[in-house]
């Protein structure tokens, strides 16, 4: 049994919302930069999962109704992963499963790689960059936020709107975008070169069953194959015909596979964690 807490102090002070909804296993729903938790409503993942499994929305800081801190300390990695630690703490279960959507993804995998054990299983939505020097890394970082400046979220609508050249975004999720307070993302951008961490450090250390899904447009290349490879119990999953945005808003394709994944994963018993020896 739950408590409908709606609010936990993270470490810093911070103060996280979430809302829990259904019975099961708690599955934490974690979005990228844009947004509020509420999203995974109205893109149809709450409704079916929550049959299930306990769906835990998760307003990550700077998003929905948790607190914005906007200096880049605040919006460090570490603050994102703490914070999604001691989430899953106060839940006291040990079935939690993580499904991250977009920078989620990285949170994800940066809690399971400090926190073995963390998680049972994972389902990561989203692509990711190969590696880039650290000078390669600052240069674009300072170029990305000049225009990011300029243009606030438009900076990255206007490229994935374009790109999903098969099924238009709807409006109401770039309204839901457009809405999203920008500090915070301006933050977490600014700090990226400081964080001495990369995404693919955390990979062979994660033990957990892991499912990747990533749209075709968004990784034409096919790098999260590479993702699944260097990780030590990990599968992809292409979703045919959509970039970023609408992969995600794919919720008739990816909730009959994040089901299935979940139900061929597992329980893990109290006190056990997983490791990948």
């Amino acid at each position: 049994m739950f408590a409908l807490v709606p609010i936990l102090v993270a470490p810093d002070g911070i103060r996280l919302h979430y809302e829990l909804e259904g019975s099961g296993p708690p599955l934490v729903l974690h979005l990228g930069a844009g947004c509020d938790a509420d999203v995974w409503r109205a893109a149809g993942y709450v409704a079916p999962l929550s049959k299930r499994y306990t769906c835990v929305l998760f307003d990550h800081r700077g998003h929905g109704k948790s607190d914005h801190p906007t200096s880049v300390a605040a919006n460090h990695i570490d603050r994102y992963a703490a914070d999604l630690i001691a989430l899953v703490e106060h839940l006291e279960d040990p079935q939690v499963a993580f499904f991250g959507w977009s920078n989620g993804l990285s949170v994800g995998l940066r809690a399971a790689q400090l926190r073995p054990g963390l998680f049972r299983a994972l389902i990561l939505s989203g692509g990711m960059a190969r590696r880039t020097t650290p000078e390669q890394l600052a240069a674009a970082t300072r170029e990305r936020l000049v225009i990011m400046r300029a243009k606030g979220w438009d900076y990255l609508l206007d490229d994935m709107t374009a790109a999903e050249i098969h099924h238009p975004v709807p409006g109401w999720f770039l309204d839901r975008v457009r809405a999203t307070d920008t500090g915070p993302w301006f933050a977490y951008t600014e700090g990226r070169p400081l964080w001495d961490w990369s995404p693919w450090d955390a990979l062979p250390g994660v033990a957990a069953p892991t499912l990747i899904l990533a749209g075709e447009l968004e990784d034409p290349d096919d790098v999260m194959s590479e993702v699944a490879a260097a990780m030590p119990d990990a599968r992809r999953i292409r979703i045919p015909e959509r970039e970023h945005i609408n992969a995600f808003l794919a919720s008739e394709i990816v909730v009959p596979e994040v089901l299935d994944f979940l139900a061929a994963t597992p329980a893990v018993k109290a006190g056990q964690e997983l490791t990948n020896e």
